[in-house]
């Protein structure tokens, strides 16, 4: 990951940016917190174990998991996602 692709993560942190996260997968968007320390438990424990399916269920929530699978959305789709997590939040990896 770049300094370009930290530098607004940690600039939105700064600032205390109240806006939902906003990631896009083949043209749907799907809205996270705004910040990291409003993730439920059960993403956190989810990356944590190494289990991102789990991971991912929980820090989209129920709704916009069931409209990511009604997508058909694929293994790849999910690597994706928790690439452009890690982006939206400054970390360095989606598993950090």
């Amino acid at each position: 990951m770049t300094e370009q692709t930290i530098a607004p993560a940690v600039q939105d942190e700064a600032t205390g940016s109240t806006e939902p996260k906003k990631l896009t997968l083949a043209g749907a968007e799907y809205l996270l917190p705004a910040g990291s320390e409003e993730w439920p438990l059960a993403a956190l424990e989810g990356f944590e174990e190494g289990k991102i399916v789990a991971a991912l269920r929980a820090l989209l929530g129920p709704e916009q998991w069931s409209r990511l699978k009604g997508t058909g959305a694929t293994l790849s789709d999910l690597n994706t996602l928790a690439e452009q997590i890690a982006a939206a939040y400054g970390f360095e990896t989606p598993g950090e």
